[in-house]
């Protein structure tokens, strides 16, 4: 062969060669980095929860069936990670939400149709955060339903809703979930509804007799209602109780419970902390044999449930509201942009006042006094529309909405001066600076307020009563937020096996294309010699 072409040969072989190399290199992909366990843990639970859904497209409770309350936490635990609800779908193609909005009112009703609170409270709570119309959840109206439920004589919300071992009376629960429901929905909370939490902590810090998951959750409602803040005493307490019964082992649990840990209330207080902007894997929180995340993580059983002796998916969704790492106040709306003045004569020479803010475009009468936080009665009649019975106690019962006649609860709208509303409050569309007044007994309301006195402070005159008034209402309503965090797990980790054996592959090829080179080039210098 001819020495010029044999090495014009070689030449071109080795820049073909190489050009292979370059090119293996560049689309062999770099080594992922292991995942975070955190994450990982977190991913393996979501795809444990999506095996415990059924065809309806609920997640499996104790009863073996779709239950109401283990769904309503697996999709909390699902909107914390990040996840989007909407396609965690079953068999039938049927979601979590679709679910829960078919039993949203047997599950917070009684047989007689009153309202559970404490169950509203979750299921708003779930809902919310997957972008559910809270006035239009099931059917019903959940918000208003919730906020009809409070009774400002005692500042509870609650019924006489029985079922089973389920009671709408007052209770630490019931607040805390009621108070979580309606902050997360945008509604507003009366700060009296705070208060009732605030009051009824115990001396060492806790709640619910000495309960760590009720506990956890009054302080996630609390600092997610914005009318406590982490440095408040009521917080401080609270973590202070923490302290004092995490376990060696970095949890809690419950005085029942004889596992070294539990997972529902580690998973409940590691909300609470990241909620009050606390560090569970920091110095302040770590014990013996670890931090509670640590701990939490190592309840996970091979098939991804998370718990102790009875690991199911009740235990998995709890444990990851807390492993997700992300605030559930994080999800409440932004500030409200509206507000209106309610007034109410009762009739006795006196007024109560009102400003209450909303982000909607416009409420509806009724929604504008029902905000107010004034106890309410009403009757609802399909040709005439919805009638004020009773307003804190003045009036008449629902059965007999107009048992004093002539004397009854009229609406008023303010112009210039008030104006009788021909039109029932229900249908009013109460906008951004409205003033709405209602007033017991015969004639006009007896003094003339404006929306300057009543939201701006401009103080006015009585002609013959002393004025009580309360601050602005916080944000009602909201248009859904999006969450401002997210996890970064994902139902299915990936696998790192086949990247590792694509580089190993590039690694062969790259020592094959070097001892092809070395060979070419010996055989050139060995015919160059002859």
């Amino acid at each position: 062969m001819n020495r010029k072409f044999y090495l014009l040969f070689v030449m071109i072989a080795s820049l073909i060669l190489v050009s292979g190399l370059l090119f293996l290199l560049q689309s062999t992909p770099v080594l992922a980095r292991p995942a975070n366990p955190q994450a990982l843990v977190v991913s393996n639970g979501l795809a444990y929860l999506q095996t415990q859904q059924q065809k309806d497209g609920g997640i499996l409770g104790f009863s073996e069936s779709s239950d109401p309350d283990s769904t309503s936490r697996a999709l909390l635990a699902f909107a914390l990670a990040g996840e989007q609800v909407s396609g965690v779908v079953s068999m039938d193609g049927k979601s979590m939400l679709d679910y829960l909005v078919t039993q949203a009112i047997t599950y917070t009703h009684d047989t007689t149709g009153t309202l559970f609170p404490g169950r509203a409270g979750l299921l708003l709570s779930a809902g919310t955060l997957a972008d559910q119309d809270p006035a239009d959840f099931g059917g019903m109206n959940l918000t208003r339903e919730l906020s009809a439920s409070y009774q400002p004589d005692t500042y509870a919300y609650s019924t006489t809703a029985q079922q089973d071992f389920s009671s709408g009376q007052a209770s630490d629960l019931n607040q805390a979930w009621a108070i979580l429901g309606l902050s997360l929905a945008g509604t507003s909370v009366p700060e009296g509804a705070s208060q009732y939490l605030i009051r009824s902590q115990a001396s060492d810090g806790s709640w619910g007799s000495g309960d760590p998951d009720t506990t956890a959750l009054a302080v996630t409602a609390l600092l997610t209602s914005k009318q406590v803040n982490a440095q408040d005493q009521v917080v401080q307490k609270a973590l202070e109780y923490f302290h004092a019964t995490q376990l060696a082992n970095g949890g809690w649990r419950p005085a029942w419970d004889t596992d070294p840990l539990n997972a529902d209330s580690t998973g409940w207080i590691l909300q609470a902390l990241v909620t009050a902007g606390e560090d569970p894997t920091g110095a302040d929180w770590k014990k013996e044999q670890g931090d509670p995340v640590q701990a939490l993580m190592s309840l996970q059983k091979p098939d991804g449930s998370i718990g102790g002796t009875y690991a199911n998916p009740y235990s998995t969704a709890e444990a990851i509201i807390g492993l997700a790492g992300v605030p559930i106040s994080s999800f409440t709306p932004a500030p409200a942009s509206h507000q209106a003045g309610v007034a109410v004569f009762s009739g006795d020479g006196s007024v109560y006042t009102a400003c209450v803010s909303f982000t909607e475009e416009s409420i509806s009468g009724i929604e504008l006094l029902e905000r107010s936080g004034l106890s309410v009665e009403t009757a609802t009649n399909p040709n005439q529309g919805t009638a004020v019975c009773k307003i804190n106690g003045v009036g008449c019962p629902s059965s007999n909405c107009f048992c004093k006649m002539p004397d009854y609860w009229s609406f008023w709208l303010k112009g210039y001066a008030w104006e009788y509303s021909a039109i029932g409050a229900d249908q009013i569309q109460v906008m951004d600076g409205s003033v709405n007044a209602w007033s017991w007994g015969a004639g006009d309301p007896p003094a003339e307020i404006t929306y300057q006195n009543i939201c701006e402070g401009v103080p006015f005159v009585l002609p013959t009563a002393t004025m009580t008034s309360i601050p602005p209402t916080d944000t009602p309503q909201p248009a859904q937020a999006e969450p401002s965090l997210q996890a970064t797990a994902t139902l299915q980790p990936t696998p790192q096996a086949a990247q590792s054996e694509r580089g190993l592959g590039a690694y062969i090829v790259y020592g094959s294309i070097l001892v092809v080179l070395g060979l070419l080039i010996f055989f050139l210098i060995r015919s160059r010699r002859k």
